[in-house]
């Protein structure tokens, strides 16, 4: 059982689960207030039909006057009918508000995730907080996904133990006749006795009930490690860029070995906690609770038929109040057990809103960014150091530079140097610990986020194109400029290929949503990308390692047209290939977070310094295989 150390004080779980309502309420506009309207609804109903059979019971085992059974039985039937159109029409409207819950839910994580800092996406321990929440939800649908379903369990229980208890009243105040041997059911011992049995066992129950639940809570740890193995090697196979690399090297004796681990005994199987919690404590306690409930049905069937045969009413009340106190009951169990439910995901709650709650701690500033059809816009680095979170390693160190208006300029240095990093400045995805970077002389940190942003389009190493079709895919958008599209994608190269497409930018990128969806290679999709960066029309265009993927003649085509591709755009251009440079104004050469070297390719090979070796040693590399296909081709 969990420990009690664990369990959220009421004030707090109430008010975690009150917030939690509100905002996905806001989300989902009025699916809970129908929820509460369907619930009565439904209480409603099934005890005017409880009250109705009684009736025809009643009449049955007494007068059995015709036109009092027509009556009631007519009566049903109207009264069913209209339930069902009134139920019908209020579940539709639940429905409509309800189908969508899901997503939507799910929208408040992602809409959260792109309005937070950057800083804060790329944090390992904000990642592990978003991974462990949709485990939690995934598990046993702990979370928000909790919410929709005991909401309307609970106002439902809520609903029946209120109306249970009004129909009810005469089970109590029916008195039994003074000569029947039964009389003794009149003492106010016997009633309070009965209702005392009653109260005891509908709360024993829920709280054996509770003790399953907060043992699969306690169980959250272990259950959300074994999802993610089987959600990671139970798909493995299924992954076709996997499956290269799994047939070639043999690898499903490791898939095997790590899909078993939970299956076989550590988690799910037989000799597992899962297995272990259901044979033990919260096994007995299910069982105790069943066992409870029956027996306590049979207390309520002696006591109930007693009194009937002791003259307190007739054959018809006994149904009513059989199926009124069996109402109570269930509905009075299952509120205690659903509001211990609210208490468990309570802490689930918790985690969600930690995850919600992480404040945006970079500046937001005010200012609009001027729009210039001249693209005159001037960015500055002044004395820039910065530092990665959780890390003590600078990333860059007293980095100054200046970029000219049109500027071509490469950044280049190893791996490790710092040259994405200085991307990522640029960008504001990051602000730097010291120094300030300037836009038109204006620190960056007072322009308006969205709108500094909006200046720079960028192809980085590790972009992304979503399966929808090509046109969509440059335009970042599902509104797309049909000639504006095409033009970007023959700048980038791909006229060719798209000549070749029945469909041309209609067509889709993968057969995830159309059979006939075509698969691109490397090179095509960092030429796509290249083309949405075009697309997007910003004056700043920064192309990280934009030719990795494509093959020589491609590249130099790229090369050929770089300045027809950026135009009059500042261009920054982050390459490991430094004859790509060549094509550059400008130079900046990294090393260990700092810029060591600034100038022109020519400059800097006359400079005699790390530009000069790095060139040397890729020219000898090239060299080198130039001699080799010509020795292979002699051969």
């Amino acid at each position: 059982m969990a420990d009690k150390k664990d369990k959220m004080p009421w004030r707090e779980a109430w008010k975690i689960n009150v917030r939690s309502i509100r905002l996905l309420n806001s989300k989902n506009k009025l699916m809970f207030p129908y929820a509460v309207i369907k619930a009565l609804l439904n209480t409603v109903f099934s005890y005017a039909t409880l009250i109705i059979m009684s009736q025809l019971i009643g009449e049955l085992a007494g007068g059995r006057r015709v036109e009092k059974l027509v009556f009631w039985a007519v009566f049903q039937l109207v009264s069913t009918a209209f339930f069902a159109l009134i139920n019908g029409i209020m579940y539709h409207a639940y429905a409509v508000r309800n189908v969508n819950f899901w997503s939507n839910m799910m929208r408040i994580e992602d809409e959260k995730f792109m309005s937070m800092d950057y800083c804060d996406v790329e944090d390992q321990r904000v990642r592990d907080l978003s991974a462990q929440i949709a485990q939690n939800r995934n598990w046993k649908g702990w979370g928000f996904s909790r919410i929709e379903w005991t909401f309307g369990e609970l106002v439902e229980n809520i609903f029946k133990v209120i109306g249970a208890s009004a129909i009810s009243v005469g089970l109590i105040t029916g008195r039994v006749s003074q000569e029947s041997p039964y009389v003794f059911l009149n003492s106010p011992f016997a009633v309070l006795g009965f209702l005392a049995l009653i109260f005891l066992s509908a709360s024993v129950s829920p709280f054996l009930n509770s003790i399953m639940t907060e043992r699969d809570s306690a169980m959250s740890e272990k259950a959300r490690f074994g999802n993610r193995l089987f959600a990671h090697f139970g798909f493995l196979p299924l992954n076709p860029e996997a499956m290269v690399d799994y047939r070639m090297y043999s690898q499903n004796e490791g898939f095997i070995k790590h899909y078993n681990w939970c299956r076989e005994g550590r988690v799910w199987g037989v000799g597992g906690p899962v297995d272990r919690r259901n044979k033990g404590a919260a096994g007995l306690a299910k069982i105790g609770a069943v066992f409870g409930e029956k027996l306590l049905m049979g207390v309520i069937y002696l006591f109930v038929c007693l009194k009937a045969l002791g003259g307190a009413f007739g054959l018809g009340e006994v149904a009513r109040y059989v199926g009124a106190v069996s109402g109570f009951i269930s509905g009075f169990t299952m509120s205690i057990y659903l509001l211990n439910n609210f208490r468990v995901n309570s802490k689930f709650l918790k985690d969600i809103f930690e995850f919600l709650d992480i404040p945006n701690k970079m500046y937001q500033g005010s200012l609009t960014t001027e729009k210039r059809r001249d693209r005159k816009y001037n960015v500055e680095f002044k004395d820039v150091s910065f530092k990665y979170p959780n890390s003590e390693r600078w990333a860059l160190r007293h980095v100054s530079v200046k970029f000219e208006v049109g500027t071509k300029l490469a950044v280049v240095g190893e791996n490790g140097s710092g040259k994405s990093t200085f991307i990522k400045l640029l960008c504001r995805l990051y602000d730097p610990q010291e120094g300030e970077i300037l836009l038109n002389g204006v620190n960056i940190k007072k322009y308006r986020y969205d709108e500094y942003i909006a200046i720079f389009s960028v192809v980085f190493q590790d972009f992304w194109l979503m399966s929808h079709k090509l046109g969509q895919n440059v335009a970042g958008s599902c509104d797309v400029d049909a000639d504006r599209a095409i033009k970007c994608l023959e700048d980038a190269g791909l006229k060719d290929r798209l000549k070749e497409l029945p469909d041309g930018i209609e067509t889709w990128l993968g057969r995830d949503f159309d059979e006939d969806g075509i698969v691109v290679s490397g090179g095509e999709r960092q030429k796509i990308s290249i083309a949405r960066a075009l697309y997007k029309d910003a004056p700043f265009i920064v192309l990280d390692e934009p030719t990795a993927s494509l093959d020589p003649l491609a590249e130099a085509e790229i090369y050929r047209n770089f300045d027809k591709i950026t135009g009059d755009r500042t261009a920054i251009y982050i390459s490991h290939r430094l004859s790509s440079c060549r094509f550059c104004r400008e130079i900046l050469v990294f090393e260990d977070g700092s810029i060591i070297q600034h100038g022109s390719h020519d400059e800097l090979i006359a400079a005699q310094g790390r530009y000069r070796e790095l060139w040397d040693a890729q020219a000898r590399y090239y060299e080198k295989s130039r001699q080799y296909e010509a020795d292979r081709m002699h051969l």
